[in-house]
């Protein structure tokens, strides 16, 4: 399979360049997956915020804000089960989950800031990888989009999942692995780096390394416990793990 084109009505600005053309050798990791929430995005507020207003609406309790940090990465409709319990019945989990849907559409854009460093560490892997740089969510893959293309990172980013794209969510491999198989990377020459079990889960499933990156409220020791390569304090620190860790990454600047 040839370099990865996303759909024409999924717009994109990188060009992907055949593997090895990224420079001199061969470097690996040869592409790099990101989650977005709690990795590139401070999303946990606007996450929060639309949870306990769609609750609220139909009576329900609220959760505070340490049970929905512990309780993301799998997806809104996942979440909504989790906050509503076994006591829900269907019509209320569909009821809760329409409004929070609704609500976070309306919210996120504003209550969504990138994570410091997020635009300098897309741009340079996205050098060192010829632009073989993905984002793969459990959040609606046009929700993704529009968080992108609102702080300008799309430029950085060839294509963008959801557990509409494929028709599966983390951590089920298959929300990843057509995505290094359309870049023309083997899973274990590809890097995932998210900040939950969930993205652990994915790449133990996929055959594919993962570096955490710790967020409030993280366990690293957890996330190591995982299977995760290294757990990160800071995104901005993965340019200097590549470089130390990685095959070939010495040799880009670091931004």
């Amino acid at each position: 399979m040839g370099p990865l084109r996303p759909p024409a009505s999924r717009s994109c600005c990188l060009q992907v360049l055949p593997v090895g053309s990224a420079g001199p050798g061969v470097r690996r990791p040869a592409a790099i997956l990101f989650d977005m929430d709690g990795t590139l995005a401070d999303s946990f507020e606007g996450i929060e915020r639309a949870l306990n207003t769609s609750l609220r609406e139909v009576g329900l309790p609220t959760r505070d804000a340490a049970w929905v940090r512990r309780h993301v990465g799998r997806g809104m409709r996942e979440l909504v089960n989790d906050a509503v319990g076994p006591a829900g019945t269907p019509q209320i989990l569909r009821e809760v989950g329409r409004r929070c849907l609704a609500t976070y559409r309306h919210i996120f854009p504003e209550q969504t800031a990138p994570l410091p460093g997020a635009g300098d560490v897309l741009a340079w892997c996205a050098a060192g990888t010829g632009g073989r740089v993905a984002v793969v969510s459990n959040k609606l893959s046009d929700l993704s989009r529009e968080w992108l293309q609102r702080f300008d990172l799309d430029r950085h980013v060839a294509l963008v999942v959801g557990p509409d794209t494929f028709g599966v969510r983390k951590p089920d491999p298959g929300a990843v692995l057509p995505v290094v198989s359309g870049f023309g990377v083997r899973p274990g020459d590809a890097l995932l780096v998210g900040d939950m079990e969930v993205d652990a889960a994915t790449g133990r499933a996929a055959g594919m390394p993962v570096v955490g990156v710790r967020q409030d409220g993280t366990r690293p020791g957890s996330l190591r416990a995982a299977g995760m390569l290294a757990v990160l304090f800071d995104l901005r620190d993965l340019p200097a793990w590549l470089a130390g860790n990685g095959r070939g990454w010495a040799t880009i600047t670091p931004p």
